[in-house]
């Protein structure tokens, strides 16, 4: 099991973007607007979208004034660095961004894309130019089971991307592209940050839901009503750990309290349990049992964001 608590992206830290901010469909707030209830004004300062709440003209900025203005999410440029809520950036055909960390980082993830191919390099001046190249990534894929599926099985793309290799420089640069060959692409959360290793997933590890759809039942002929909501994935492993990491492991369960990070229970992104053990989540349990001289065995409870 490995960990990627996020590094913030500020704007410092993202160099460029292949979109705009406003972007299409997007109106930058202005004070001498007379808004209508309802109306979406984004700010460039914030890289926030604020909703209408008091329809008229008032100079005072929207994150200045939390009961004229609703803060309804990030803007599309930064949907993609929002751990905390459920958005997505959305573009035709390409998006590229160019991230400077300024400090350390060694690992990736990208989730909630639809893409067909994605390339994520590093460039260092300390390096002597470009210090890592994934290539080509494809993200086309079929779940082929049998000789009709090779057939006739319709093709779909790879949601998901976790890179644990990058060269830690602390000048480093990387670029991200993702691209597809017709539609929009869309990446739900790109984090960067530095790995922290748990240690080995055991079997028996679990993937599961928190489902919030509703099924009511009339009780004159038992007839079904069903209101469907969001599946939210949720996972439940053990983890063997050596001894050596139990003081590490404990301040990372401090600083990750009721904090979102990356979880990838394996590092494979073409075995087949990949996707069903990598979450973007907080720990709803996360207990060190000591019960062996010389390794600890953790109880580890996720919950999707």
């Amino acid at each position: 099991m490995r960990v990627i608590p996020p590094l913030e992206i500020t704007a410092g830290r993202f160099t460029s973007s292949t979109i705009a901010e406003p972007d299409a469909g997007e109106t930058a707030w202005n004070a001498a607007t007379s808004y209508t209830v309802g109306d979406i004004a984004i700010r460039t300062t914030t890289h926030r979208k604020y909703q209408n709440l008091i329809a008229g003209v008032d100079a005072t900025n929207p994150e200045s004034a939390p009961t004229r203005w609703l803060d309804v999410g990030p803007t599309n440029k930064w949907a993609m660095f929002d751990t905390i809520r459920n958005s997505a950036t959305i573009k035709a055909t390409t998006v590229t961004v160019v991230l400077t960390p300024g400090v350390r980082v060694d690992a990736v993830a990208l989730l909630g894309v639809v893409a067909n191919s994605a390339v994520i390099s590093m460039t260092s001046v300390t390096g002597g130019g470009t210090v890592y190249n994934s290539g080509t990534i494809n993200l086309n894929t079929r779940e082929v089971l049998d000789w009709y599926d090779y057939f006739f099985k319709a093709f779909s793309t790879q949601p998901s991307i976790a890179l644990f290799d990058l060269p830690p420089y602390s000048d480093g640069i990387i670029t991200i592209t993702l691209n597809a060959t017709s539609g929009n692409v869309e990446c739900g959360a790109c984090v960067i940050g530095s790995q922290f290793y748990l240690g080995g997933v055991q079997y028996e590890a679990e993937n599961d839901v928190l489902n919030f759809s509703s099924v009511t039942r009339d009780f004159a002929g038992g007839t079904a009503t069903m209101v469907q909501r969001r599946n939210v994935p949720k996972t439940i492993q053990s983890i063997w750990a050596d001894k050596s990491r139990v003081n590490a492991i404990r301040d990372l369960r401090d600083s990750l309290n009721a904090m979102p990070a990356v979880w990838s229970g394996l590092y494979d992104d073409t075995d087949q349990y990949f996707e069903a053990l990598l979450i973007l989540g907080f720990y709803k349990k996360f207990s060190i049992n000591l019960r062996y001289p010389q390794h600890a065995i953790i109880s580890l409870e996720l919950e999707e964001i």
